[in-house]
């Protein structure tokens, strides 16, 4: 038996380490809003045990989110202009792109 593991998480820590996956995915990725919100509903609901609600934790992804995005690590407006340049260099046409 590993006494950390069996340990009830306090919302301070949850939101710690939910923030500490983001700032991973963030860096590696450069992902827009939705698509980091659906990684850490993903990560924490496969991490945590079962007795965890999702409307709880979307409140607490949500959080994080909003704590990201006044730090200005994650913007959707540079994510889709970074999109729509990478894939005129790629040679895709604007129709393709604007659909996109």
């Amino acid at each position: 038996m590993i006494p950390i593991r069996n340990r009830k998480k306090t919302l301070q820590v949850t939101v710690d380490e939910m923030r500490s996956f983001a700032f991973a995915y963030v860096e590696k990725y450069a992902p827009s809003k939705q698509q980091l919100k659906t990684y850490l509903l993903k990560k924490y609901m496969k991490l945590s045990a079962s007795d965890s609600r999702k409307k709880d934790v979307n409140k607490l992804i949500d959080i994080v989110l909003s704590d990201l995005e006044k730090n200005k690590f994650i913007n959707d407006q540079f994510y889709s202009e970074s999109k729509a340049k990478s894939m005129v260099q790629r040679g895709h046409s604007l129709n393709k792109i604007r659909n996109y």
